[in-house]
């Protein structure tokens, strides 16, 4: 009777110990389960080509499908040709062959990368001043659709800078000076200040095989220019 006694008054130990236990697996379960999606999510970040798009409808990537890395920048102003307002050819060689577009999908359905598009929109702005100093153009437009242009692009740029929202310090040591009122004045040129960027090398590195693709397909011609339709299609 003793013995049996004994072996009952285990069997509520052995109902906890069995629960706890339960509980664990479920915790082990869900745990790893939390662990493997974080990894899969980590592995398409770091490898966007991964992920797969139907491109029906909104379904598809919202940035170009390869990962760039993070680069620096030190910002620099060596003189006032460089890159200067009448330079047309090195405004234009920063752009790639496509102009700034690239196909995408089964149907190769083309895209706009925002950062061409964003020197195209500073481009455009140096353009109108140019014009404007010179006398060719005269605002407030001349019937060509440029003031127009000009104001999508101050807006597009505005909302580009404040979506980037770079915060890197620029000191203000050398620029104080005392204004027509008497009061200190303080500036930033800019210059010599080391930035985070993403590698725009690695972009247009991709923009270019992007337009291969599209020359072998029949798609573009070796100038950007479209083929309508496209070689091996018909209307």
């Amino acid at each position: 009777m003793r013995g049996l006694a004994t072996s009952s008054s285990t069997q509520p130990y052995d109902t906890v110990i069995l629960i706890g236990l339960l509980v664990l697996a479920v915790y082990q379960a869900i745990d790893i389960t939390v662990k493997v999606r974080t990894l899969r999510t980590l592995h398409l970040l770091e490898h966007p080509e991964a992920i797969t798009y139907s491109y029906v409808g909104d379904e598809h990537p919202n940035a170009i499908p390869v990962p760039i890395p993070q680069v620096a920048m030190r910002t620099e102003w060596p003189d006032d040709e460089l890159y200067g307002l009448f330079q047309d050819d090195e405004w234009m060689s920063l752009y790639p062959r496509s102009h700034g577009l690239i196909a995408l999908g089964p149907q190769s359905e083309l895209f706009a990368v925002s950062m061409y598009h964003q020197l195209h929109c500073v481009d455009g702005l140096r353009y109108a001043y140019v014009a404007a100093k010179s006398g060719t153009l005269v605002f407030p437009g001349n019937g060509s659709g440029v003031e127009h242009h000009v104001n999508h692009c101050l807006t597009y740029l505005r909302e580009m800078v404040l979506c980037a929202g770079d915060t890197t310090l620029e000191p203000t040591g050398a620029m104080p000076g005392i204004n027509a009122a008497g009061k200190v004045e303080h500036g930033a040129t800019g210059q010599e200040v080391l930035h985070r960027c993403r590698d725009w090398t690695a972009i247009r590195e991709y923009m270019e095989e992007n337009f291969e693709g599209r020359l072998r397909r029949g798609e573009v011609e070796e100038n950007g220019d479209e083929i309508i339709p496209p070689r091996g299609y018909s209307l």
